[in-house]
Order: structure tokens, then C-alpha cells, then sequence
């Protein structure tokens, strides 16, 4: 073949670049939102781990419903416009510094996400047809975006907020998601057609249709914006709201599920499968954003190499290190294909795991053996990171090239959002689970240190037990997809 015939569609690019704008937003949000509840509002552990675990659970939540409304209604394309301009707003309204604007922006940004994240994956799915031998490639390039957008926030939302106060990390975020509306917005004639209202839609012939279904949505967002904001209040009775949202919607999903063919079903079974496994890994990856920020707040040596770096600069490894291993991993599998050993995709969800639990009891192993009157040397946390990363790139970019590949086209918006529902569960038993390490404020470094080590070997156990699971599921899930039409290998959520 030629040189030409490997080249990507060039509607990838502003999809790359739509995406890199917004994993900056998020990434400057996530940075900074646990320390920014913990600092300035100066709420205690426990409330801080659940209010978290509540709001990056429920992000993940609405992109089922977003996906299914593109899919039926809007189109992929309004749909990010859409998401994109909540965002703006959602992120602004976060920045006024009281508990009540944090929980509305937070509620906002909810929603966005809802229109924006399942869609982008989704027009990048379109770009290719079922059998392209591009789509891997493609994948790999959209998932380097996601990172590259997640690595920058890291370098400077710390000695920013430090410097201009905490607003400006929030502002900082809303400025990221311009940029990325206006490429997405002003990339119309690269797109070409990709993603606008779908023939199906009521709203492609009737104008009259169209001006109530616009109606009843904001009505809708308004609704589910009043209802966010409200359990941010009770935390806990959040919880019990994403549990029964949760069954609800696999409910629905279940009642497509069995509408399709035979051999369409065992490949959506399988899809669910895989998205189940990924819910341990997702929960446990989670810890990054919680009880790893407050232990390298409280518990690790402010020095590394010749710089002094904080608790937020420790969120730079992670991207960095997809950024670095991403195309070694892509190429190590090319290797293995033409030997006739590559991992299957439930092989490598297996690895994923398996790597995650490495990356805890090396750290356990670390905190146990070397701190120094309760504090570490950040190596130990760069190595744990590594590790998960190393688990990170086995599994999540695979299960975005999974949906594209085996949903059937009608239901890929609503099936990519089943995929981002998995860590909307996640994140809520992530909150939970951080709080294992949970620590009073005033405790010193020597106090906190047992509890953090116990937390992390306890992480690490329980995804090496989610390893073995998935490792005697492998011939099951297997047989569903078939064996000459394999998931996509591809390494990254």
C-alpha cells in the first residue's frame, strides 16, 4: 500500500485539537479541586473525598443520555457545540469563591460533559469506516491529544493559584474550552458533514419539532442543573441517586441490547463485559486525584532534583508518561501481531489491571521501608505512577476503539456513554474508597504515614484480586466477539 493510504482523515485533527482544549480545562479543574475544598473552604477529609467522589461520578454519568440525544435527535455535532458553551459557564461560576457558586459551576459542568465527551469520541469514530485499518492509528493520535492536554495544567495551576488565588485556576479552565469551541466551531469544512442531525431524527424535516425539542432541552438542563445542585447539599444521598440513575439507564441499554441479532448481542454482551472489569480499575486509578493529592500534600518531600514542586505538580507524571510510553506500546504490539502474540483485548484489560496493582504496593513498599519522620521522597510516587500508566495504556484507549468497533452504528453515541458510565461509578466508589486514608488536618506527617500505608497496600490488593477475575474471563469473552473479528489493539478515558 501507499504512503496515502495509512494517512488519516483530516477531520481527526480538529477533533484532536477539540479534545486537547478540553482534557486542559478538566485537567485544571482536577488539579486543584481537592485541595481547593480541603484548603479554601476548609472542609475536613471525609466531606472533601465524597464531594469529589459525587461530582466526578455524576461528570460521568450524563454522557449516556448526551450520547442518546445525539444520536436520535441533535447530532453528534450541535451536541459538543453545546456541551462546549456549558462549560464556559460552568467553569466561570466556579471561580466566585463561595460553596454554593462551586456546587452550581459544578452542576453545570455535569451536563457539558453529557453533550461533549461521548460525541467527540464518537465523530472520530465516523471518520472510518467498520473495517479501516486506520482507526487504531487514529485513536492513538485523538488519545495523545487527551494527554497532552492533561499534562500542562500541572506545571502551573499550583504557584497560579498560589500567585492570583484560586479563581484563577477556574478561569484559566474556562479559557482552555474557548479555544477548543472555537477550532471545533471554525473546523466546519474539514468536518464536511460528519455528525450533523442524523436522517432518523424528527428534527431533519419538521421546523416545527425542531423549536420544541430546543424548548423541552433547556427546560431539561435547567431541571438537571436545580437537581445537581441540590444533592451536592446531601453527598451522601448522591450516591443513592447514581445507583438508581445507574440501573435505570443499563435498564434501557438492556432493552436495545435485546433488540439486536444474535451475533450484534454477543458482541454488546462482550462490550459489557469489558466495561464492567474496567469499573475496578477506573476506582482505584481514581485514588490519583484524592488520596494521592493529600498524601504528596502532607507526606512527600518538597524537592525533586533541583526544583522545589508542590502536591499539583505530581498530576504532570501521569500524561507524561502516556505521552512517553503511548507509541512504544502501539509499535510493541505491532511487534507482537507479526509474531502471532499479541495480547487479546481481555488479555490486556487483565495486564491493565495487574499493572495498577503494581503501582500501589511499590508505593506501599516505599512508604513502608524508606520515609523519614513521615515523609518520602517523590521518586516513590513518580514510580507508582509509572506503573499505573503502564496498566492505563493496556486497557482505556482500547475500549474507546472497542465501542466504535462492535456497537452498532445507531447506538454508538449511547454505547460511548456507557463506556464513560463505568467511571461515573468508579468515581463514586473511588470516594469511597479514599476514604480509607483519611487523616485529621492537625495530625503530623509521622501520624498520617501508617494510614496511607496501609491504604495502598489495601489498593493494590484488591485490584491484583480484580486481576484474577478478569484473567479467568478471558475464553468467555473471547467466544462472544468471535475469533475473526477482534476488538481493536490499540493502546489511551
Amino acid at each position: 500500500m501507499t504512503r496515502s493510504t495509512y494517512a488519516q482523515p483530516r477531520g481527526l485533527y480538529p477533533l484532536f485539537f477539540t479534545e486537547l482544549w478540553e482534557r486542559f480545562g478538566f485537567y485544571a479543574i482536577q488539579t486543584i479541586l481537592v485541595l481547593y475544598m480541603s484548603r479554601k473552604l476548609n472542609l475536613p477529609d471525609n466531606q472533601t473525598f465524597l464531594l469529589y467522589g459525587a461530582f466526578s461520578s455524576m461528570l460521568y454519568l450524563t454522557p449516556v443520555l448526551g450520547g442518546y440525544i445525539a444520536d436520535r435527535f441533535m447530532g453528534f455535532r450541535q451536541a459538543v457545540i453545546l456541551g462546549g458553551f456549558l462549560f464556559i459557564l460552568g467553569y466561570s461560576i466556579m471561580a466566585i469563591p463561595t460553596p454554593h457558586a462551586l456546587f452550581l459551576g459544578m452542576s453545570i459542568v455535569i451536563v457539558a460533559n453529557g453533550f461533549f465527551k461521548p460525541n467527540v469520541s464518537s465523530m472520530v469514530g465516523s471518520l472510518y469506516t467498520r473495517d479501516d485499518p486506520r482507526r487504531d492509528g487514529g485513536f492513538t493520535i485523538f488519545y495523545m491529544g487527551i494527554n497532552i492536554g492533561s499534562l500542562i495544567p500541572p506545571l502551573f495551576a499550583g504557584p497560579l493559584v498560589d500567585h492570583f488565588g484560586w479563581n484563577w485556576g477556574f478561569l484559566v479552565a474556562a479559557l482552555g474550552l474557548m479555544i477548543g469551541v472555537i477550532i471545533f466551531i471554525s473546523s466546519k469544512k474539514m468536518l464536511d458533514r460528519l455528525g450533523e442531525v442524523p436522517a432518523i431524527s424528527p428534527l431533519y424535516h419538521s421546523s416545527k419539532q425542531k423549536s420544541l425539542f430546543y424548548f423541552l432541552l433547556g427546560l431539561g438542563i435547567i431541571v438537571a442543573v436545580g437537581i445537581l445542585h441540590t444533592l451536592f447539599l446531601y453527598p451522601r444521598a448522591a450516591d443513592l441517586f447514581l445507583i438508581l440513575a445507574s440501573i435505570g439507564i443499563l435498564t434501557a441499554v438492556l432493552f436495545f441490547l435485546f433488540k439486536e441479532r444474535k451475533e450484534q448481542r454477543h458482541k454488546l454482551i462482550a462490550c459489557l463485559i469489558l466495561i464492567v472489569i474496567s469499573i475496578g480499575f477506573w476506582a482505584v486509578y481514581t485514588q490519583t486525584f484524592t488520596s494521592l493529592m493529600l498524601f504528596a500534600d502532607r507526606n512527600m518531600v518538597k524537592h525533586w532534583l533541583f526544583f522545589s514542586i508542590d502536591a499539583e505538580f505530581m498530576q504532570f507524571f501521569n500524561p507524561f508518561f502516556i505521552i512517553l510510553l503511548g507509541p512504544l506500546l502501539s509499535r510493541a504490539w505491532i511487534w507482537l501481531e507479526r509474531r502471532g502474540k499479541n495480547p487479546s483485548t481481555p488479555a490486556k484489560f487483565t495486564y491493565g489491571l495487574f499493572f495498577l496493582a503494581l503501582g500501589f504496593f511499590f508505593l506501599a513498599m516505599g512508604v513502608k521501608l524508606f520515609s523519614a519522620n513521615g515523609m518520602v521522597s517523590p521518586w516513590w510516587l513518580i514510580g507508582s505512577y509509572f506503573l499505573q500508566t503502564i496498566g492505563e495504556l493496556a486497557l482505556s484507549p482500547i475500549g474507546l476503539a472497542m465501542i466504535t468497533r462492535l456497537a452498532p452504528h445507531h447506538l454508538v453515541g449511547m454505547m460511548m456513554g456507557v463506556w464513560f458510565l463505568t467511571q461515573s461509578a468508579a468515581f463514586a466508589i473511588g470516594g469511597i474508597l479514599a476514604t480509607w486514608s483519611s487523616t485529621s488536618k492537625e495530625a503530623s506527617p509521622i501520624e498520617t504515614i501508617g494510614i496511607y500505608t496501609n491504604a495502598f497496600f489495601y489498593y493494590g490488593l484488591l485490584t491484583m484480586v480484580l486481576a484474577i477475575l478478569s484473567y479467568l474471563l478471558i475464553p468467555f469473552v473471547k467466544q462472544l466477539i468471535g475469533p475473526s473479528k477482534e476488538i481493536p489493539q490499540t493502546p489511551k478515558a
